[in-house]
């Protein structure tokens, strides 16, 4: 399971501090994140663990949620599953990556073009 996670909320996903994802590759078992949420941050970085809560609807920040405990809430879903979610979307992502590698590599062997034109997203059944 994963340790850490940073969601900007329509922007991008950071697990454990090194793997980022585009908002674009959450794929499409990500838990639910309200609208109202801007970031949540569940890291062992300097600063606190947190839900950063926006107005919807001007964008503008309306306070913070401290979080002490990976059973914390983040609207209907818990950083615990945020946290596995995110280890299992990076072994998806890397898997796919993994695949689309193997496709170029054979297609260089064997002369062949099946993965031209392709990106790694082509190979996740999971990408949203």
């Amino acid at each position: 399971m994963a340790t850490q996670i940073i969601i900007s909320n329509n922007d991008y996903i950071k697990v454990d501090d090194s793997f980022h994802i585009e908002w674009a590759a959450k794929g499409d078992s990500m838990p639910a994140i309200s609208n109202t949420i801007h970031v949540v941050i569940w890291n062992t970085l300097p600063g606190p663990n947190e839900i950063q809560s926006k107005d919807s609807s001007t964008g503008n920040m309306t306070g913070n949620t401290s979080l002490s405990a990976t059973s914390d809430a983040v609207g209907s879903t818990t950083i615990a599953d945020l946290l596995v979610w995110g280890d299992i979307r990076k072994l998806q992502i890397e898997e796919a990556q993994t695949a689309f590698a193997t496709a170029q590599a054979d297609d260089e062997a064997n002369g062949t073009t099946n993965a031209e034109g392709k990106s790694w997203i082509d190979y996740d059944p999971h990408y949203s």
